[in-house]
């Protein structure tokens, strides 16, 4: 995305997260996000404070604007380059709240003309609806992008500024059976509903369940990347990281600020407890206590 911003407003922007700033910055313009093998003069440049040899990259760096943390000194060196530095608490962070206010697309309210809306569902405002998008009778909220080909079913919440890629299917029958005396499976009635709370993100052709006889439930700021499946009544915390390729069976629970690892893999009705980290690849088939990390087939605990 071209553009050119003042680094004037990027600092306005930062408020209270800005410590201070060195050098001069008057009418000082930076036009684009780059990786480190292709920073040039215009670029907003950062440094990892993980790294220990930040000074150096600081002064080595082709950017006029750098982000770094309180540790990089304003040399003599850097002044002589006429560079700005912008010193922050957390480079990465602040990096990314700066791009996406300044630097990502933004989508426009709209609703592309072979949407198909149900006429009760409740629709809140600016929603972007793309290309083919179906929505059942449902609540929306404000702010809502729903990309090309997402389904919404009838009876699903979805709270402000969520984003649904596309494909993603949300709100149908879970998968439920019970047997007769015959071994014939018989369907199991699949009337609940489906949550979504504010600031969530779904991923492309992702499968969200509505419950069979309660809600099933996802959490403030949980963000759920590509291909991920959850059954019905799992009901998943605050700020849950969910890598893509999870499978998440049936009445699962997990708790605010876990990790999952791409392809993990859970039986159900287990409890994952706050700030777990469930590794790659794992089968979860018991409870998990918070703060533990869980690896393996079967998964069990491993020191970090």
């Amino acid at each position: 995305m071209a553009t050119q911003i003042l680094v004037q407003e990027i600092i306005d922007f930062l408020g209270p997260d800005l410590i201070e700033v060195y050098g001069e910055f008057k009418n000082l313009y930076v036009k684009h996000l780059k990786p480190l093998s292709s920073v040039d003069r215009d670029t907003l440049d950062w440094v990892n404070p993980s790294i220990v040899n930040k000074q150096e990259i600081s002064e080595k760096s082709n950017a006029r604007v750098i982000i770094v943390d309180s540790d990089v000194q304003y040399t003599k060196k850097i002044a002589s380059q006429k560079k700005v530095l912008i010193i922050v608490d957390n480079p990465k962070l602040t990096l990314a709240k700066i791009g996406n206010n300044f630097f990502v697309e933004k989508y426009e309210a709209g609703i592309h003309g072979s949407a198909v809306i149900h006429p009760e569902a409740k629709i809140g405002d600016n929603l972007y609806a793309a290309a083919n998008v179906v929505i059942g009778k449902c609540h929306i909220g404000d702010h809502v992008v729903l990309h090309p080909n997402v389904t919404v079913n009838d009876g699903v919440i979805i709270g402000d500024h969520v984003s649904i890629k596309p494909g993603a299917v949300i709100g149908y029958d879970g998968f439920g059976y019970e047997r007769n005396e015959k071994g014939d499976l018989t369907k199991f009635p699949q009337v609940g509903g489906l949550i979504i709370g504010d600031y969530v993100d779904v991923g492309s052709g992702c499968c969200i369940d509505r419950g069979s006889l309660g809600d099933t439930l996802i959490g403030f700021n949980t963000k759920i990347n590509n291909l991920c499946r959850i059954a019905h009544n799992v009901e998943i915390g605050e700020n849950v990281v969910l890598a893509g390729h999870v499978n998440i069976s049936g009445s699962t629970i997990i708790e605010d600020n876990v990790w999952v690892s791409p392809c993990a893999c859970f039986r159900g009705h287990q409890r994952v407890g706050k700030k777990a980290i469930i590794g790659m690849g794992a089968v979860v088939t018991k409870d998990v206590p918070p703060g533990e990390t869980w690896v393996g087939n079967p998964a069990r605990r491993i020191e970090r």
